[in-house]
């Protein structure tokens, strides 16, 4: 075998030694690649988690937002859900909008502050970034994979948040929306409403601007302060009109036979009363314990009433029915026994309570407590009103089971009419 020639060796070990640095040359070069590639995971894992952390602090500033709006709302919708429905030419109107309040009340998780609505806690802000760069190539990119996916997180915190104010933002919209058809009602009210006919000319004056300034409220406008200036006007005429009657000495309390008599042609100081009276309520307490006992339920659905909500709710009437369709079934301010604090309506005020089980129980065994049916069927012309199933009033034990057992109406037994004069 020949041996290679010395120049053959010194060629070998050259390009030997050319193709190791070229190699070494290679491994460094892909060592520099990967470090600046690891650099770049790095800076653009960074930029996108700070892009998330804005867009996430944007997304909770609008729902600390909404839900503070969302306070606003309940609050003063609350507000509109306590007026009178005497003063609404439409009372199912305060449904919808008690609903509403409380399905905004759970969307923006509101709540009870001294008995008015109050926002939650604002939602914390993302973690602070890490600052500081780190060393080393598997450093950088363990950073930025850490990076990346707490970015996912927080965008899809971001997407949560942003769905919850939208949902906050609709459910405002409902509350509003609810809250103008019970200001419509309020001005349908009003001004159908016959005022009280005695009231001062200032009262009047101030009635019929906070009405007016209900016709067609501006946007933005803060619909419970515009019905309750409507509801304080009202009353404050209510009560200028009893002042001047209670100064007249014309009306005064009416007994015969020691029983206070209250219809259409006896009538009751407008001061008079304050409440139901203590016999009333103990007999009452007491028939209900015993209904309850039997299987029925029976409480009191409308007690006392001023004479001031008493001209509010017969007006109503009047202005839907006119004069003569209320007096069937509503009593003239001063000529209510709700006023005299002996009279309450039960459960449903219907004739359809006289019909159930609570109804008939009640037309059985209210005089054993001292009650009588006050306005019996059949007796519509002696009484003036209609059937009231529902209208007890309290006259003793005595003189109740008289009347259950002969069948007369308090007017029979106190031989008096019952006629407006």
């Amino acid at each position: 075998m020949q041996r290679p020639s010395r120049r053959t060796l010194v060629i070998t070990s050259v390009a030997a030694g050319v193709v190791a640095v070229l190699t070494v040359g290679a491994v460094i070069g892909l060592g520099v690649r990967a470090d600046t590639d690891a650099k770049a995971a790095f800076d653009d894992a960074t930029a996108a988690l700070e892009t998330a952390r804005g867009a996430h602090t944007s997304a909770t500033r609008e729902l600390t937002i909404a839900q503070s709006s969302a306070a606003f709302a309940a609050s003063t919708g609350s507000a509109l859900v306590a007026i009178e429905p005497a003063l609404l030419a439409d009372a199912t109107t305060l449904e919808p909008l008690s609903a509403s309040i409380a399905a905004l009340a759970s969307t923006a998780g509101l709540v009870d502050v001294d008995g008015a609505w109050g926002a939650p806690e604002p939602q914390p802000a993302a973690a602070p970034l890490q600052r500081g760069e780190p060393t080393g190539r598997e450093q950088l990119l363990e950073r930025a994979a850490a990076m990346e996916s707490e970015a996912k997180t927080i965008a899809t915190e971001t997407a949560e948040l942003t769905a919850s104010a939208a949902e906050v933002t609709t459910a405002i919209a409902d509350v509003d929306a609810a809250a103008v058809a019970v200001a419509a009602s309020a001005y349908a009210a009003g001004s159908a409403a016959v005022p009280p006919a005695r009231a001062s000319a200032e009262s009047l004056a101030a009635l019929s601007a906070a009405v007016a300034a209900l016709e067609a409220p501006a946007d933005g406008a803060n619909l419970a302060a515009l019905v309750l200036a409507y509801r304080d006007a009202w009353n404050a005429a209510v009560a200028s009109d009893a002042a001047t009657r209670s100064t007249s000495g014309a009306v005064s309390a009416t007994y015969i036979k020691g029983i206070l008599i209250v219809n259409k042609s006896y009538a009751l100081p407008s001061t008079f009363g304050n409440g139901l009276t203590a016999d009333t309520t103990a007999a009452f307490n007491a028939m209900q314990a015993d209904a309850a006992a039997a299987g029925h339920n029976i409480y009191i659905a409308s007690g006392f009433r001023s004479f001031s909500s008493q001209t509010t709710i017969y007006n109503r009437y009047k202005a839907n029915e006119g004069q003569a369709g209320a007096d069937t079934h509503s009593a003239r301010p001063g000529h209510s026994e709700h006023q005299s604090g002996l009279a309450f309506d039960l459960n449903t005020i219907t004739q359809a309570f006289g019909s159930t089980p609570e109804g008939i129980w009640t037309a059985q065994n209210a005089h054993l407590y001292g009650f009588i049916v006050r306005y019996p069927q059949g007796k519509e012309s002696v009484t003036g009103y209609i059937w009231e199933p529902w209208h007890l009033r309290y006259v003793g034990v005595d003189v109740a089971t008289t009347l259950y057992t002969s069948g007369q109406t308090l007017e029979e037994y106190l031989g008096v009419d019952s006629v407006y004069k």
